[in-house]
């Protein structure tokens, strides 16, 4: 079922995410990018998805050279990656956190093929639940170090998920992130 192509990039993205933790909790990196393959494994999601996922933030948060990735992991994974990356670590383009989304979105809507799709649905998942778990552990005080406040997270989880629901349908990944933006709302709502 998965060949030596996905252990090469389990280690890879060890590798790679290995010093990085979660912003609010100081958990380990990796633990995101290993919760996201389970998702995309879990709804059907074939290896060349699942090493998408185990890689889909290695050009947004580490130097890694584009080139490098499509030799080391093929065409194939580099577009999933590429479809999951709104700003590029190493090719910054000096565009504000809302033109990279906005962009990211559009890109999203008409670009980004099944397998890029189902990586970032599943991507949205884990990072929208480790953010309303953050938020009922640490309440509205999460948001005194974030770089963005709830209401543009909002906003950005919202607009991912309207392009989801248009393009995967109710897949069981795009029901649970539906949930999630709706438990996040209210969660904000409640703590205001």
């Amino acid at each position: 079922m998965l060949s030596p192509r996905f252990e090469e990039a389990l280690a890879y993205a060890a590798r790679r995410h290995g010093a990085q933790v979660r912003h609010n909790t100081g958990t380990p990196y990796v633990s995101h990018l290993l919760a996201t393959c389970a998702i995309v494994l879990e709804e059907g999601g074939g290896e060349t998805a699942a090493i998408g996922a185990l890689l889909h933030d290695v050009l947004e948060d580490q130097p890694t050279g584009r080139g490098a990735l499509r030799e080391a992991f093929g065409d194939d994974v580099y577009r999933i990656v590429h479809d999951c990356t709104d700003a590029d670590a190493t090719e910054r383009t000096g565009l504000t956190w809302w033109e990279r989304k906005r962009e990211h979105l559009g890109r999203m809507s008409t670009e980004a093929g099944a397998e890029s799709l189902l990586v970032i649905a599943a991507d949205k998942v884990c990072s929208l639940q480790s953010l309303v778990d953050d938020l009922h552990r640490f309440g509205p005080a999460l948001f005194d170090r974030s770089a963005r406040s709830a209401g543009e997270l909002l906003w950005n989880y919202r607009e991912v998920l309207k392009i989801l629901e248009g393009r995967l349908g109710e897949r069981p990944v795009v029901v649970r992130l539906r949930r999630l933006v709706t438990e996040f709302a209210v969660a904000v709502d409640a703590r205001r």
